[in-house]
């Protein structure tokens, strides 16, 4: 086992710069494990698979993750280095990383690296799950803001989108989450991990610590160097027996190796006609050596002799078919097989086999059909010609380009179809080359799809093609037009894809997702973007920015924004009128526009106080009045009625102790509401004492004394009794003032009024 380092952490801590650099002081090989189920991520996004399901995920046994010498990552074969380092992937790499067989099967790679060469990993599992027995582990560690930064700047070297500093905050608050919480194999910090704090060191800092860290552990150069020769050594050893193993099987002669069993399923000619009919004199003692050979194999054989065609004959009543020209053929170790008119590359018209075979010819045919049971083989120096044909489509096959080919039959190792006059073969196995389920195929029989071809198969003079790249090129070539048309201001019909704190992605078609900021949800604040969207939710969505890769939408500039409509057109001091929808102890709920409502207090619909509303109004009613208040976060318009009229307490110029005469509006439980110019008080029953309280109606005017006045509370209260008691004062000290004698009382003075 080689020499390993192990380095954890959070996103944004500076795993990969440190790694790169101690990778390069120390020779190790460093791998990149987060691109890697990046790639992994960007492949289920090209396959266009429910990333939510883990069974899609089996691709990956048939993908290829590797790095080149520049450290660039090839996902088969392709360098994707910046195509994984987009959003999109980076979420998608961190749900896929949670489900186990994505786990396993990179997790799996990893260690196989790292078990034959000095490494260093970076991750968020390497100490704890990948590389448990690493000689050295490091836990690197920043704080959210100072990662913030590092994120933004790296997209904007990389020239990336970068979004604002919130927005990749909560990016990686999100990412930290998904990381620390996911079931299977958390960040966690391993139990013998050195923790390191980057916030406020630089990388050169952070590698002279870890550097220190790795000559503490015994390590060094001089290890190093070691290790480096004695892997050399190896290397050239394993080159020496490959070279020795080469030369022994020019030297040795290797006969043709059996079809594989997948291939064993498939008709050996798809296309071929019937086999002819075999000699009823032939032989059947060659069939043992048959074991060697396969069916389109292509041997060298002998023209042992021509045989020539034959009428059909009558002997007696038995009737003998018609038979064909055919040659003989023997090959080296004396199996024979028959070479047919129909089965021959090249004859001119009238031309037989005759004429262009003589005994002795050698001729290059392949093995059209082999007959277990015995009998001489089928050969075909047609199949041969269609062989050299192929290998002159090589560079063409190789260029990988999009065809169409018409499908033939469905078997059980794949989907046959024709290459204008070659055989092609679509593998089940791997999954990946075939997206057609069985049901979907049989609707295809006779009619063109398209492929891409992989390979020629010389061994089945055949062409393999992969459909499902055709289906991801198609994809990848609607995207790019799809993108390159769109425009803000666009409308689309979109699927909700991922939810993060921040907002929702929402596929707007042809793979191409789009940002739904949690702000353009809704005309109303959504704290929680889940209470209104779910994944798989079809939304409306209006495009309102574009900028490289970054696509920003909006659902609430499609909804109606009556408040805001309304607020825009209406300001505070207005008099609006609307219907009356609610009444209610409190007050008036009034519809003032289409979804929109004020409030009326019951404390300003009228200065009087006293004011009964459920009396005074009718549902459907239409009031007038103003708008004295707007919260547009609330979302609240209040009104005011009385506020269309001069407040009548200010008008009034009374005080307390002052005698007014009050009309009587109605009598309540203890007492009189009345009316004193245009205000309404109170007459307390208790403060009449000159008759009985029942006998005063409606319509009299009193006179009475106003105890309590408070023109800003709006509250008037008289006294009856303590005014006629002041009157009779006053009378009776203006009677004493007008009488010469001054020997007349008070009792002179009652029995004189009386």
């Amino acid at each position: 086992m080689g020499w390993q380092i192990a380095i954890d952490g959070p996103a944004g801590a500076g795993k990969s710069s440190v790694a790169k650099s101690i990778a390069k002081k120390l020779n190790l090989i460093y791998i990149d494990t987060g691109a890697m189920y990046r790639a992994a991520a960007l492949k289920a996004i090209n396959l266009g698979i429910n990333l939510s399901n883990e069974d899609e995920y089996k691709f990956l046994y048939d993908t290829s993750i590797r790095f080149n010498e520049e450290g660039h990552v090839l996902l088969d074969g392709e360098d994707v280095s910046s195509l994984i380092r987009t959003v999109e992937v980076s979420n998608a790499a961190s749900y896929a990383s949670t489900f186990g067989l994505v786990r396993t099967r990179l997790v799996s790679e990893q260690q196989k690296i790292a078990s034959d060469n000095n490494v260093i990993m970076d991750g968020r599992d390497i100490g704890t799950v990948v590389l448990k027995n690493a000689n050295l582990k490091i836990f690197l560690t920043a704080s959210l803001d100072e990662r913030t930064r590092r994120r933004m700047k790296e997209r904007e070297e990389k020239n990336q989108e970068v979004f604002s500093f919130e927005d990749t905050k909560k990016e990686i608050e999100a990412r930290d989450y998904q990381d620390s919480h996911r079931a299977i194999s958390p960040l966690t910090k391993a139990d013998d991990a050195v923790e390191i704090d980057t916030s406020n060191l630089s990388i050169e800092d952070v590698i002279n610590k870890i550097m220190s860290l790795v000559s503490e552990r015994g390590y060094s150069m001089e290890n190093l160097e070691q290790n480096l020769e004695q892997k050399q050594e190896e290397l050239e050893k394993e080159e020496e027996t490959k070279e020795v193993s080469e030369t022994l099987a020019e030297e040795t002669p290797v006969e043709e190796a059996p079809v594989e069993e997948t291939a064993a399923e498939e008709p050996a000619e798809e296309a071929a006609e019937e086999a002819p009919v075999e000699d009823e004199e032939a032989p059947a003692e060659d069939a043992p050596s048959k074991a060697k050979y396969h069916e389109l194999q292509v041997v060298i054989g002998t023209v042992v002799k021509i045989i020539p065609a034959k009428p059909e004959t009558k002997r007696g009543d038995k009737v003998f078919p018609a038979k064909e020209e055919k040659a003989l053929i023997e090959l080296e170790d004396g199996t024979q097989g028959y070479l047919s008119v129909k089965d021959e590359a090249e004859l001119a018209e009238g031309e037989e086999l005759f004429d262009k075979y003589i005994e002795g010819d050698e001729v290059e045919v392949a093995i059209k059909r082999i007959f277990p049971d015995g009998g001489k083989m089928v050969f075909s120096t047609a199949l041969v010609a269609k062989k050299h044909k192929l290998e002159a489509l090589e560079d063409f096959v190789n260029s990988r380009p999009v065809i169409k080919v018409k499908v033939v039959k469905n078997v059980d190792v794949g989907l046959l179809t024709k290459y204008e006059e070659f055989s092609c073969l679509i593998p089940k196995k791997p999954k990946s080359l075939l997206s057609l389920t069985d049901e979907e195929i049989e609707g295809l029989i006779g009619k063109e799809i398209e492929v891409v071809p992989v390979r020629i198969d010389y061994s089945r003079i055949r062409i393999i093609c992969n459909q499902t790249a055709a289906v991801q090129q198609k994809a990848k070539a609607e995207k790019k037009d799809f993108l390159a048309s769109l425009a803000e201001g666009q409308v689309y019909e979109g699927t909700v894809k991922n939810i993060e704190k921040y907002g929702a992605f929402v596929d707007i078609g042809f793979g191409v997702e789009g940002l739904l900021h949690v702000s353009e949800i809704d005309h109303n604040r959504v704290f929680k973007v889940e209470k209104v969207l779910n994944v798989g939710d079809t939304v409306k969505v209006q495009i309102i920015k574009l900028e490289k890769d970054h696509i920003g939408l909006s659902r609430k500039s499609l909804i109606p924004n009556f408040f805001g409509d309304f607020v825009n057109a209406n300001e505070v001091g207005k008099v609006v009128s609307g219907k009356v929808v609610d009444i209610r102890d409190a007050g008036l709920t009034v519809e003032l526009a289409e979804n929109v409502n004020g409030f009326l207090p019951k404390s300003e619909y009228s200065w009087d106080n006293d004011a009964n509303i459920n009396e005074e109004v009718k549902l459907d009613d239409t009031v007038e009045a103003k708008i004295i208040e707007i919260d547009v976060n609330k979302k609240r318009i209040i009104l005011s009625k009385k506020q269309l009229t001069e407040n009548p307490w200010e008008k009034l110029t009374v005080k307390v102790n002052d005698i007014v005469d009050v009309t009587v509006l109605k009598a309540l439980d203890n007492g009189f509401k009345v009316q004193l110019g245009e205000v309404t008080g109170y007459l307390p029953k208790a403060s009449i004492r000159s008759r009985a309280a029942d006998s005063i109606q409606a319509g009299e005017v009193l006179k009475t004394k106003v105890r309590i006045f408070d023109a800003a509370k709006g509250r008037l209260v008289v006294n009856m009794n303590e005014a006629e008691e002041r009157v009779e004062r006053e009378n009776y000290s203006k009677y004493m003032k007008a009488q010469d004698k001054i020997s007349n009382t008070l009792g002179d003075y009652l029995k004189e009024k009386k």
